[in-house]
């Protein structure tokens, strides 16, 4: 029920369209009626139209009662004559006394107001007509100009009808036209040119419709493009993976063929043929964790992670906590300059803490220890800002990298609704995270 009267946009301007179409079209018709009766009676007036009619309708009905034969009794015709005729009454009297009327009404021609004196009536108002059994005097009432009337209210009517149709055709054809261009423009979208910008016309349900298609375009449009970056990205991210599998299952061979060939000469070798096997078997274990890790969270949807609010000082600072005792034990120093705004967030703990083992994992292997290592983190224009800043030892540049943890990491803060960005030179390597109000909220609430 309330879908029914529910107004929208384009139903509104369908019931103004009707009543701005009835009421000019009242007004026409007011304004033909008006000015068609005042022709017709200036017309009726100057000129013997009635009276032509008027002798024409005596004639007719002498010229009648003679070729019928009609006698005083023969009501049922003279009554045929009259619906013939129509805009006419007729009264018959014999000896002053009204012995038929159209209407049945039967009396003295005083009582009817038509007197047979000749001092209250001219002659002209009663005629005498020979019936087949006596002679009669007859009087004739016209309203022949009601027929004219009544010409002029029928054509008001259908002007003014007319007039209606085509105000409400020409709005439906308006928007029915934009029907047809969307479906013209639809039909290019569907051909595959997805370029194509549909036509946006006017401010209703149309217009918002056209508005959505677009809006659904571009989003297939940007989908497609994500998709193809992405599937290049995957394609140099396999390749990639695959040399760096390549490279140390290559040498673990190697390896494994000396020791199952027997191959070394001492037992020293063999035993650093062993070393080297466990390190490269280390080595692929870690990439293919890599690439599983990747695959994991590029395949999970952003509502599919289950987010948890946290006291966000306490979290930073058991997370950091975590990461700076293996960094202690691997001879780094550091600064670390915490927040001092309490504050909440929401956060997936698993998938957030991964971010910093990745992040100080690639600390530990390519930061120069003599260096200090920059923590910090704040709350600042209602977004957390966390920061980590070390120096790059020489040897680091020498090493090359698929990149695919810093790709998962900044995967991880995009479904925390926030942004990873590297900056890195010859020099220094940094990491800026910022995480908006989307999962943030300040303590006291």
């Amino acid at each position: 029920m309330s879908e029914l009267f529910s107004w929208g946009k384009l139903k509104l301007k369908l019931i103004l369209c009707l009543i701005f179409s009835f009421t000019f079209s009242l007004v026409l018709f007011l304004l033909l009626q008006s000015t068609g009766e005042d022709i017709l009676e200036r017309y009726l007036t100057k000129t013997s139209f009635i009276g032509k009619q008027e002798q024409l309708a005596i004639s007719e009905f002498e010229k009648y009662v003679s070729q019928k034969n009609l006698s005083l009794k023969d009501h049922d015709k003279i009554a045929q004559w009259v619906r013939e005729t129509k805009y006419v009454n007729i009264y018959i009297y014999t000896d002053n006394k009204l012995i038929y009327a159209t209407d049945g009404y039967t009396t003295t021609t005083e009582n009817r107001g038509l007197s047979v004196d000749m001092n209250l009536k001219s002659t002209s108002q009663l005629l005498n007509i020979q019936f087949s059994d006596a002679r009669a005097q007859i009087y004739l009432e016209y309203f022949f100009e009601y027929k004219y009337y009544h010409m002029v209210t029928i054509l008001g009517v259908v002007i003014s009808f007319i007039f209606f149709i085509f105000i409400m055709l020409f709005f439906i054809n308006k928007k029915t036209s934009y029907i047809g261009t969307l479906e013209n423009e639809i039909k290019i979208l569907e051909g595959g040119d997805l370029t194509y910008t549909i036509t946006i016309k006017g401010n209703d349900e149309l217009s918002s419709l056209a508005q959505s298609i677009n809006e659904m375009r571009k989003s297939f449009i940007e989908r497609l493009d994500n998709e193809n970056q992405a599937r290049f990205a995957n394609s140099e991210l396999v390749t990639a993976m695959s040399h760096d599998l390549r490279t140390p299952l290559t040498a673990l061979v190697g390896y494994l063929d000396i020791i199952e060939f027997k191959k070394y000469q001492t037992g020293e070798d063999f035993n650093k043929y062993i070393h080297n096997s466990r390190e490269k078997a280390y080595q692929i274990k870690h990439l293919s964790d890599k690439l599983f890790e990747y695959f994991t969270v590029f395949n999970t949807e952003d509502n599919n992670l289950d987010f948890e609010r946290f006291d966000g000082n306490q979290l930073m600072e058991q997370l950091f906590d975590e990461q700076l005792f293996v960094l202690e034990n691997n001879g780094f120093h550091f600064v670390l300059e915490p927040c001092t705004i309490p504050f909440h967030f929401d956060v997936h703990l698993i998938s957030f803490r991964r971010v910093f083992d990745n992040i100080f994992s690639n600390i530990i292997k390519y930061a120069d220890k003599s260096k200090i290592v920059k923590i910090s983190y704040e709350i600042k224009d209602n977004m957390l800002l966390i920061d980590i800043e070390n120096d790059i030892k020489k040897e680091a540049h020498e090493v090359s990298s698929t990149g695919i943890g810093m790709k998962t990491c900044k995967k991880i803060i995009e479904q925390h609704k926030g942004q990873l960005t590297v900056t890195s030179n010859k020099e220094t390597y940094s990491v800026h995270i910022s995480l908006t109000l989307g999962r943030l909220t300040d303590a006291r609430d």
